[in-house]
């Protein structure tokens, strides 16, 4: 079986919403998103409501093996200039090793692919090591900074600034299959 067939995304349905809550509020996803805060039922049932109307932002869960494993959260869907930006996690504590790239390969499939996106962009948090190692691996190109632009904890952090273009995605998602299907398959 390919990569394509044992991992996709679904859009989020309302029987999905107390376990992509549970998933957001961990400490380990709270403390790399630029809201660190605990999210309430209500909070979490408005952001459902506003991602279901919304004509730039959507959300899909993301599944292996018919498994949900994380989320992945669109916004800023441009159409005129052909572009948004992505946020994601893997939500469920007991994923497999390397499921965040599986992740990582089925979104990008989806936003070049599905979407026709043609500039994809993404902003990290500078502290989270792990996530800009993640971005460089999928083929993101680091774009520039914009310095002490959220604050955490009472302290101003710096934010990297990624981005991908389709035809890079073109040019490198061949090998980032190999690499999962030689791993994962």
């Amino acid at each position: 079986m390919s990569i394509e067939e044992r991992a996709f995304l679904k859009d989020i349905a309302e029987n999905d919403l107390r376990f992509i809550l549970d998933w957001r509020n961990q400490e380990s996803i709270r403390k790399v998103m630029f809201n660190h805060d605990m999210i309430s039922w209500e909070q979490h049932i408005q952001w459902f409501k506003q991602v279901q109307t919304s004509v730039t932002a959507l959300s899909k869960v993301f599944y292996f093996d018919d498994v949900p494993y994380g989320v992945l959260n669109i916004t800023q869907i441009d159409p005129i200039h052909n572009r948004c930006e992505w946020g994601f996690y893997i939500g469920e504590p007991e994923a497999p090793k390397g499921m965040g790239t599986v992740l990582g390969y089925t979104a990008l499939n989806y936003i070049f692919r599905e979407l026709k996106i043609q500039k994809l962009d993404a902003e990290v948090l500078d502290f989270n090591d792990k996530s800009i190692y993640f971005h460089k691996k999928l083929g993101f190109n680091q774009e520039g900074k914009r310095r002490e632009y959220v604050v955490k904890n009472g302290q101003y952090i710096d934010v990297v600034l990624f981005g991908y273009l389709a035809t890079e995605w073109d040019e490198q998602y061949l090998a980032l299959k190999e690499l999962l299907e030689g791993r994962i398959i």
